[in-house]
């Protein structure tokens, strides 16, 4: 693992930690930016710079981009808890039943709250007040931005919400991890409509959700910091959590993770697994697999998964026309569940829309298709998700 990677992880812990070292002069800070920025966790280093005794060493310009990302962290952290109280406060008064979830209760847990960064607000409510959600949060200046699937998002004020009915959707490795959380407003304690999640049942969740992360295109070092912090706050018995991951079928990826987060951040238990891939893959992509990844890769370990030979021809036509099963999932076309003989319009509904809004990550997606590069990497990563227990 690169210097750099490692000083971020290093940095990680002193902030979790509130501990206050000099600065390594022979990292190269503007790397490390660059780097930190891509895991969100930018504004979580500023803590530690701004107040090491030699902060001098770092270039202006690039001290600066630190202390932007930190204040721009603290403006979202504001609005974003403005929307959130005012969201909780019309489903109080509507009598809707609501569990705020993932970075909205986790960046309590940061020693500088406003650092922990996310990109949306996530909330849970019953299936049944789904359309009654829509109407008041409509009618009080919320636009619906989509309505497929379990997850209907809105916006307000530049601040993204997503309203689910359940906390995992889809496949998650070979786990059942979606029919696992169906429940999840049961796992809660609740005063009048706002409820919070079971500790060691949300821990278990975050865990379930790097997971999904991991399955897609990656997950960053941020998830396994949220890991530290919640256990440095809050107490999660972590046997207990185990047992949850064993019904689910992700043990062996638990105690992988629970591993790492033990060797970086100096919280919960070793297992005694072998986390040097592990460590490298979290380090190596940014936060979900948004810097230097090979997106071809996945799109052909996926394939593999479902015991398909990979061709550059065969694995696009797939991939342009996927099956019923598989296109009901997508939220946007979820429309189509229950309704099979909607395939044909379904295939040319999202044609068009990847062609709209996601044209650029489709290119990165099968531009590599059927590389023997690509191949390989493909081959390799579904040895290592069978080896720690995704697959």
């Amino acid at each position: 693992m690169k210097k750099e990677k490692e000083y971020l992880i290093k940095l990680c812990g002193d902030f979790l930690n509130s501990e206050n070292n000099p600065l390594d002069e022979s990292i190269d800070y503007s790397m490390l930016f660059e780097l930190s920025n891509a895991h969100n966790l930018s504004a979580v280093l500023f803590c530690v710079i701004k107040n090491s005794p030699n902060k001098e060493i770092i270039d202006k310009e690039i001290y600066k981009r630190f202390e932007d990302d930190f204040y721009n962290a603290v403006f979202r952290y504001s609005l974003q808890g403005s929307i959130a109280q005012e969201l909780s406060a019309i489903f109080e008064e509507n009598e809707i039943r609501h569990i705020f979830f993932k970075g909205i209760q986790l960046r309590e847990y940061y020693p500088v709250s406003q650092s922990r960064v996310m990109g949306d607000v996530d909330v849970l409510i019953n299936p049944d007040s789904r359309e009654k959600a829509k109407e008041l949060l409509t009618k009080n200046g919320y636009k619906l931005v989509n309505s497929n699937g379990p997850v209907w998002d809105y916006s307000k004020n530049g601040v993204a919400i997503e309203v689910h009915t359940k906390i995992i959707s889809g496949k998650v490795g070979n786990s059942n991890a979606e029919e696992y959380f169906l429940d999840a407003m049961q796992h809660a304690e609740f005063e009048n409509f706002r409820g919070k999640l079971d500790n060691n049942y949300h821990f278990a969740y975050l865990l379930t959700h790097i997971a999904h992360h991991f399955w897609f295109y990656g997950a960053g070092i941020k998830l396994v910091l949220d890991l530290a912090a919640f256990m440095k706050a809050e107490r999660i018995d972590l046997d207990a959590v185990l047992n949850t991951m064993n019904e689910i079928g992700l043990e062996e990826f638990s105690k992988v993770i629970l591993s790492v987060c033990n060797k970086w951040f100096g919280v919960g238990e070793d297992y005694g697994c072998d986390t040097g891939t592990t460590e490298e893959f979290l380090a190596s992509f940014g936060a979900f697999g948004n810097l230097n990844r090979n997106k071809s890769a996945v799109v052909e370990r996926k394939e593999l998964e479902e015991g398909k030979k990979t061709s550059r021809f065969m694995t696009k036509l797939r991939l342009l026309f996927p099956p019923y099963s598989k296109l009901k999932n997508i939220p946007y076309i979820s429309f189509i569940e229950g309704k099979p003989y909607l395939t044909p319009l379904a295939w040319a509904y999202r044609i068009n829309y990847n062609l709209k809004h996601r044209r650029a990550f489709i290119k990165k997606a099968t531009g590599g298709v059927g590389s023997d590069e690509t191949k390989r990497l493909a081959q390799k990563e579904l040895f290592y998700f069978e080896e720690i227990g995704l697959l």
